[in-house]
């Protein structure tokens, strides 16, 4: 209301404020983040190639991992810890990748799960319309390794 905080109100009145606009007032003023225990994500990753393990790992440090290499698991610990970020080898040959996308998002209590395509072989005009159907945050090659799994964790909110 003094507007020492960036905020909005809501047709009903209520102030509305940004995580970012909150976590610069906090630095700004030396007090505790309230968010701390989420600034650290639970993220997964089902990927039967265990060469990816290490690179998508390096990149989640700082955050809670869990590697699945065969999707029965995989969809057992995802449906019962809900993950904020899931990295899913869509054309993975060990598995459906397609297959565990939809059964994933067809339910209320999985579908917010934030799904990044870490994959090879996707780009152009499919990689665009399944970023569109299925609200995928992104679509990681797996050539760019460490890298692009940093930069895609990097961006999500």
């Amino acid at each position: 209301a003094k507007g020492l905080l960036r905020a909005f109100r809501t047709p009903g009145g209520h102030y509305r404020i940004k995580r970012r606009d909150l976590e610069l007032f906090v630095q700004k003023y030396n007090m505790p983040y309230p968010f701390a225990e989420k600034a650290q994500k639970r993220v997964y990753a089902l990927d039967a190639d265990g060469k990816t393990e290490k690179a998508l790992k390096a990149a989640a440090t700082g955050h809670e991992f869990r590697w699945f290499a065969e999707p029965l698991g995989a969809a057992l610990h995802i449906g019962l810890e809900r993950p904020d970020v899931l990295f899913l080898d869509y054309n993975s040959k060990a598995f459906d990748g397609p297959g565990f996308l939809e059964m994933l998002l067809a339910h209320p209590e999985t579908r917010n799960i934030q799904v990044v395509l870490y994959t090879s072989g996707l780009a152009g005009q499919e990689a665009m319309e399944l970023r569109k159907k299925h609200n995928i945050e992104d679509i990681v090659d797996k050539k760019k390794g460490k890298a692009g799994a940093i930069e895609a964790l990097s961006r999500l909110a």
